[in-house]
């Protein structure tokens, strides 16, 4: 293929799955990443760890099996998940009660304050958000 100027970009693609930790009884994140040139070839998992914030990786972020797909996965784990999408509905709450904010998040927002707080983890990875979400984990 021609370099057309050379701007063509190199960009990894990752498949996202979402299952239901029964454990810790919150939602639990599993990704596995391609490369741009091959997407049948899915990433190592020292790989997947380079897109992920230095201080979450091997920590928050390691790569897993996955309990319904065959394979490794980078896997974002759920312990502090409760807290912390606890604490960001509080505040969003508050700030709705306080006026700074519109509504409080209604039960459908969930799923995407939860993406925003995942892509707080791994920055690299940008979603399809059809509306906007700001929030604070601020205690």
């Amino acid at each position: 293929t021609g370099n057309l100027g050379g701007n063509i970009v190199k960009v990894r693609t990752y498949d996202l799955s979402i299952t239901y930790d029964k454990y810790y009884q919150t939602p639990r994140v599993f990704m596995i990443g391609y490369a741009s040139d091959d997407s049948s070839q899915p990433l190592t998992g020292e790989e997947m760890l380079q897109d992920v914030m230095s201080d979450y990786a091997n920590r928050t972020v390691t790569i897993d099996p996955h309990p319904h797909v065959s394979g490794y996965h980078a896997s974002i784990h759920p312990c502090q998940h409760g807290a912390v999408m606890k604490t960001i509905v509080k505040n969003l709450t508050k700030a709705a009660a306080d006026g700074t904010e519109g509504k409080p998040p209604s039960v459908e927002m969930y799923l995407f304050i939860f993406l925003k707080f995942v892509s707080s983890i791994i920055p690299t990875i940008n979603y399809d958000f059809t509306m906007d979400v700001t929030a604070s984990t601020e205690k």
